[in-house]
């Protein structure tokens, strides 16, 4: 029987205190909360099996996160306190992304693009990584993103849409690729 491990520790990572407040890092390199934003459960950094290890599917982590971020919440926020302008364009790049790929028409099936991107994680991304190998792993998950041009999408509909759900994806699996990167093996 082929044993291969999952990729347990590619969820997550998003900086956050133990209130579920999102932290950044100020111009001066310290930190620095992100007001009115909050993470908990599979993505956010932090953990009841450790400050270290990365969302990892826990449902314990979300009921005491997502509870320490509601309490905060309660604690801190203003009722009825307007939300910020945001200016009347806001969105409209994600929904002409959306309509791009929910309507690509190239030669590649989804599913061609989803397993050499299984093939490149599990191969280079997997628990059991070196520096090496997360490098190789961007260098194909890059060439592979490169493909996304070609994505024939086939299932045009809004609803429980798999294969545009599977193309975004691949735009995040670059992203978590590079960030182990960054990251270094664990």
């Amino acid at each position: 029987m082929k044993f291969t491990p999952n990729e347990l520790h590619i969820v997550g990572g998003i900086p956050t205190r133990y209130t579920g407040e999102v932290i950044t890092v100020d111009k001066d390199g310290k930190d620095k909360v992100v007001p009115g934003l909050y993470a908990a459960g599979e993505a956010a950094c932090v953990s009841v099996h450790g400050a270290n290890r990365l969302g990892a599917n826990s449902l314990l982590d979300i009921v005491v996160f997502g509870r320490a971020c509601a309490h905060h919440i309660k604690e801190t926020l203003t009722p009825g306190k307007p939300h910020k302008a945001i200016p009347e364009e806001s969105g409209h790049d994600s929904i002409a992304f959306l309509d791009k790929i929910r309507n690509a028409d190239g030669p590649e099936p989804t599913a061609k693009i989803r397993l050499a991107m299984q093939k490149a994680m599990q191969a280079d991304a997997a628990v059991f990584r070196t520096q090496s190998t997360l490098d190789d792993g961007v260098t194909k998950i890059r060439d592979i993103y490169k493909s996304f041009d070609k994505i024939s999408i086939k299932d045009r509909s809004m609803i429980w849409n798999s294969c545009v759900s599977m193309s975004f994806c691949f735009t995040w699996c670059g992203m978590a690729d590079s960030s182990a990167t960054t990251q270094g093996p664990s």
